[in-house]
């Protein structure tokens, strides 16, 4: 089994921050590889996630981990508050934006907490 690299990534929840996120991103991309679309898919897809989880006043940090395989880049945040329904969610244009620009999107709750993964293939 190969070892893969992870970078952890843990951000106050200020929209302020949404640009490092996306220059943190793209570097991550951008070493991997990916195209220029796919850098700019990925850009869209973590700060729309972003945006999604501090729209709630609760939420103080954005801890996301990029988790990072030969062929895909997954990224995992956990603790979003802002999840609530996953129904009501879905119908979300942020969701819709997620769908679009990412190959895989998956949605739980953990004790009370929602948790999102996201993956990208290099193609």
């Amino acid at each position: 089994m190969n070892e893969i690299d992870r970078v952890e990534l843990s951000l106050p929840a200020q929209k302020e921050y949404a640009r490092l996120l996306r220059l943190a991103v793209a570097g991550i991309a951008s070493r991997m590889n990916f195209n220029y679309d796919g850098v700019e898919d990925l850009k869209i897809g973590v700060e729309e996630a972003y945006l999604l989880a501090i729209n709630d006043p609760k939420q103080k940090r954005f801890d996301l981990a990029f988790e990072i395989y030969p062929n895909r880049l997954e990224i995992l945040a956990t603790e979003i508050r802002a999840i609530g329904d996953l129904e009501e969610l879905s119908q979300k244009f942020g969701f819709s934006i997620l769908r679009s620009v990412m190959d895989e999107i998956e949605w739980n709750r953990v004790k009370g907490a929602g948790h999102l993964r996201m993956v990208k293939n290099i193609y």
